[in-house]
């Protein structure tokens, strides 16, 4: 029997999960309770032809997610259309029901009781959650219920090569993506044109965006009006850039945790940090770059700042925030080098199913799953939201170039992320709330001058580590 994820990891999960992005294969007995037997292959029979209904009567799916606000009113519409379609074929009724922003904490609680009856069927989770929920007793995995070939609506060759690498663990598609992103530089056009800039050329590198940054700033006496860029570099945006350099970049050992258990950071010994920070160094000689993050995406729509870096996420919220009061645009996440292949990581959430012993139950929740990452609710959830659609036989369909044509700032996040290696994601690295605080802690003392270049590489990695190896001496089997 699977065993569950160690109270230890709990904690750096509840932490990691509200920054966006890892957890780890070690997995500890869970307390002795009663645990639903899984569902055997001799559950799992066919209806007949003349029918998709699973059942005579409707088989209840309960759904937790933790979308808010306009998120969770594209994503409630997703459900509602499922209902009405999918669902009304089938005999399957989904409920949805918001659990707060950190699904995967709840989970583990429940885990940790062994009060397996009151997990959901259906969890929407960030794929920092997928090493931990993986080893719960009633995790069933994808790549498990494609070998076994029934209720196929969402063909596995579907699914983005890139998106399914963010949700896979030890070879195994883990969750099937759904609320998908990636990082990218909005810029002020109209700014631009202003300093001499041309407004269809980018920065495409850091030493072009630091060139930029110094044309960009505006200073009213020796205070700035307006920063030439805006970001506070913490774990998510600092594992883009160096993950990034070369063809790829592993974070951490054992594929940045996803071939195992992460036990060191590895952007130390192999120099991709010093790279980075080398080239880090000239943002902050302009004097131009704001290093904290106040309130960015209404910053950059008052036009305090002329650059800022960002989630692909937050492009509906920048069109609701600008209108029409400036002309804007998207671009690449500019490199550390120009040389540089890597790309950027798949950010945001998947959805993960739990057999809870009911092979109707079961059966529905492979439905919905597989639905959810379909073309049409990609399409409905992800027009309404901002995020990128993970379905690539959605990128052939006449909807979504006519969305594209008429949505351009999205179609830098789109390209980015279909030229990206595969291999560029986010570490599985266990601590991450932790690793997460290191590095925002020593890179605004890096940006405000009160450590050197050195110092701040040399914390990084020790503290990381140290961290790290924390975790391993106690959770490692």
């Amino acid at each position: 029997m699977k065993k569950t994820l160690s109270f230890v990891m709990a904690a750096g999960l509840i932490l990691s999960l509200g920054a966006c992005g890892q957890g780890a294969s070690t997995k500890t007995k869970a307390p002795t309770a009663a645990v639903p037997e899984p569902t055997t292959a001799a559950q799992t029979t066919g209806t007949p032809e003349e029918t998709k209904r699973i059942s005579d009567k409707d088989v209840e799916v309960s759904f937790w997610h933790h979308m808010e606000g306009t998120n969770a009113s594209a994503l409630e519409t997703a459900v509602n259309h499922f209902n009405e379609t999918t669902g009304k074929e089938y005999g399957i009724v989904v409920t949805p029901s918001f659990q707060g922003s950190n699904t995967a904490e709840k989970l583990n609680t429940l885990a940790q009781a062994g009060d397996w009856k009151n997990f959901p069927d259906v969890c929407q989770v960030a794929s920092a959650g997928i090493p931990a929920i993986s080893g719960y007793d009633l995790f069933v995995a994808p790549e498990d219920m494609y070998a076994k070939g029934e209720d196929i609506l969402l063909p596995r060759e579907s699914i983005i090569a890139n998106n399914a690498r963010t949700f896979t663990y030890k070879d195994k598609l883990c969750a099937i993506p759904f609320s998908n992103s990636t990082i990218l530089l909005y810029y002020n056009k109209e700014l631009f044109k202003a300093a001499g800039l041309d407004p269809e050329n980018p920065p495409k590198t850091i030493a072009e965006m630091a060139d930029a940054i110094t044309k960009l700033t505006a200073k009213d006496g020796n205070e700035v009006t307006t920063y030439g860029l805006n970001v506070q570099v913490k774990r998510y945006q600092l594992v883009n850039w160096v993950g990034g350099e070369g063809d790829f970049n592993f974070i951490g050992d054992n594929e940045g945790g996803r071939a195992g258990l992460m036990s060191k950071v590895t952007f130390g010994e192999d120099g991709s940090l010093m790279t980075y920070l080398n080239e880090w160094e000239k943002v902050i000689a302009t004097g131009g770059y704001k290093p904290v993050e106040d309130n960015i995406n209404e910053e950059f729509a008052m036009q305090l700042s002329a650059m800022a870096i960002m989630s692909s996420a937050r492009i509906a919220k920048l069109n609701d925030l600008i209108g029409d009061s400036f002309e804007w645009g998207t671009a690449p996440f500019p490199k550390v080098n120009a040389e540089d292949k890597g790309g950027t990581a798949v950010g945001g959430s998947g959805i993960v199913m739990f057999d809870k012993g009911n092979a109707d139950e079961l059966r529905a929740s492979w439905i919905f799953q597989q639905y959810l990452g379909g073309e049409d609710a990609q399409y409905d959830f992800c027009t309404a939201s901002g995020y990128i659609p993970m379905n690539k036989d959605l990128y052939e369909e006449e909807r979504m170039k006519t969305y594209l044509s008429e949505n351009t700032a999205m179609v830098a996040a789109v390209d980015q992320l279909m030229a990206s290696n595969p291999n560029v994601q986010e570490p599985f690295d266990i601590v991450t709330g932790d690793i997460n605080s290191i590095i925002d802690e020593e890179m605004l003392a890096f940006a405000q001058g009160t450590s050197d270049k050195q110092t701040t590489h040399d914390n990084i990695v020790n503290k990381c580590n140290e961290k790290l190896e924390a975790y391993v001496k106690v959770n490692a089997k």
